[in-house]
């Protein structure tokens, strides 16, 4: 993507968009240039980073040819929300489509049109892909069987896709992705390392919102990334409330007090062995392959105050407050600690006019069950959390200007983080194996052995020995976990109940 722009004073960086001389579901697939290559992106409803793997997997792969881009939506959920956030990008491919849970992708593309983009591409990636979650596959394998031609699929960061030769019929194949330590299969991308510099000075423009423009030297800023659905783990209590923006005026910050649970001991408390999001929401699967009748609940995120036990940003302000580690070099007492946080008091930035908002935090109210203390920041602290988005192209700049210690969750914001060299130092509720790798791998010094995800597509696309490599690959592990499969379950792929097939097709078991 092109390097955004400056950012106006106060405001975010303005993003060039690129003109387009026929709308893209008007283009013809003859029209289209020679040895493009196909991608397929499988969005799931809980969040946009199955976006960001698409999108990392177009910036590496257009290093090599001109890029088809075909979006399936599982839901209509994100619909709107992606669209916008892929819209740069998309208008730049020479074409490119998506559907929602309730369109077929042929009937938005065109039965024909559709078969021609799969015979006609140099290469064929569904990425990210989970197998069993959705009708959209069945399109996608009925072009693989009527026209003889193979695809390769990925899914996200170590998860695994089953046997997914027996169902596919030999025409898809695995290439396994992941962190790893010792060179095992997998890979992440880097292309973050290859996002263009673009010269905001993000600092200048969070000390603008927050009040310190007199002094951008002053500010310290720290990147949360967190799940959209978790907002509600994070407790705050208003103390005074801000002014909303009005006539080109930014708004007045909210004070508030960070609730934040804590032992007999005063000191806050966490639960290491707390089941994430994910494992919970996998837990149920596993109850509906017992019993038919079992009701899922997908709102599965506790408050913090009704579990007893701190959520990641009490953890990160409190180890920003108290934990001189997270400080490094920059240490001086009269610094403004700046939490950028795009998924966390939301609400509120809306009713600010939707670009951000800012809560200046001037105490901690400790809660041990029913009891309440209120404890003032250290002396001369200030710490304000600041609910903004960054864009993604400006995400390599932003990164650089952070401290070292942040928060992520999801594959790709973690991937950032190592490879800008940040350290994500509490355990998301999302992907914990994959954070445990990427801090072991970091701990080995063996982050640069990581197959580098991009260059191994390109391989793919330019290299048959390559192909063949993860053909072979791809075929030995899919027989591998069937036979586990068939003595788990004592019987072949065709005695499976539908439940197991969809479970261990998205790769949850075997």
């Amino acid at each position: 993507p092109k390097p955004a722009g400056q950012p106006a004073a106060g405001g975010t960086p303005a993003v060039a968009s690129k003109a387009q001389a026929k709308p893209q579901a008007e283009r013809s697939v003859d029209d289209l240039p020679p040895g493009f290559i196909l991608v397929l992106t499988q969005a799931l409803p809980d969040g946009l980073g199955d976006l960001v793997f698409g999108e990392s997997t177009i910036q590496e792969l257009q290093q090599i040819g001109p890029i088809v881009w075909l979006r399936c939506y599982n839901s209509g959920d994100n619909f709107a929300a992606g669209e916008r956030l892929v819209a740069e990008l998309s208008a730049e491919l020479p074409y490119a489509a998506a559907c929602s849970g309730q369109t077929d992708l042929a009937s938005v593309v065109g039965a024909a049109k559709l078969q021609k983009l799969w015979s006609g591409a140099r290469e064929r990636f569904l990425a990210p892909w989970i197998f069993g979650l959705s009708a959209h596959e069945e399109t996608l394998l009925k072009l693989a069987r009527e026209s003889g031609k193979t695809f390769w699929a990925m899914t996200e960061y170590g998860r695994g896709m089953g046997n997914i030769h027996t169902y596919t019929g030999g025409l898809g194949f695995m290439i396994p992705t992941g962190w790893t330590v010792r060179g095992e299969p997998g890979g992440v991308f880097r292309s973050i390392r290859n996002a263009p510099r673009t010269g905001t000075d993000w600092r200048k423009l969070f000390a603008e919102r927050v009040g310190c423009a007199d002094r951008p030297d002053r500010v310290r800023l720290w990147w949360f990334y967190s799940r959209k659905d978790d907002e509600k783990k994070h407790d705050f209590r208003v103390l005074e409330q801000g002014t909303a923006s009005a006539g080109g005026r930014q708004p007045k910050a909210r004070v508030v007090a960070k609730v934040i649970p804590v032992g007999a001991d005063g000191n806050i408390i966490t639960d290491p062995e707390e089941k994430t999001n994910g494992e919970k929401l996998a837990d149920q699967l596993f109850q509906a392959a017992s019993d038919p009748n079992f009701k899922a609940n997908t709102d599965v995120s506790c408050a913090e105050v009704a579990s007893g036990c701190a959520g990641a940003l009490s953890q990160f302000i409190w180890g920003i407050l108290y934990d001189r580690s997270y400080l490094g070099a920059r240490k001086s007492p009269d610094m403004v600690d700046v939490v950028v946080a795009p998924n966390v008091l939301t609400a509120w930035r809306e009713a600010d006019g939707g670009e951000y908002t800012c809560a200046e935090v001037a105490q901690l109210d400790l809660l041990r069950g029913s009891m309440r203390k209120e404890a003032a920041l250290p002396s001369g602290r200030r710490l304000i959390v600041c609910s903004a988005r960054v864009p993604r192209t400006e995400m390599r700049t932003f990164l650089e200007q952070c401290e070292q210690r942040v928060f992520t969750t999801g594959d790709q914001s973690l991937a950032e983080a190592m490879f800008m060299d940040k350290l994500p130092c509490i355990r998301p509720d999302a992907k914990v194996q994959q954070w445990k790798l990427a801090l072991l791998a970091k701990q080995m010094g063996t982050v640069e052995q990581v197959t580098d995800l991009g260059a191994l597509l390109r391989r793919i696309c330019e290299d048959p020995s390559t192909q063949e490599a993860v053909r072979r690959a791809s075929k030995s592990h899919s027989d591998q976990v069937e036979r586990s499969l068939v003595q788990q379950l004592g019987g072949p792929p065709n005695m499976w109940s539908p439940t197991h097939q969809v479970l261990a097709k998205a790769g949850l078991m075997g």
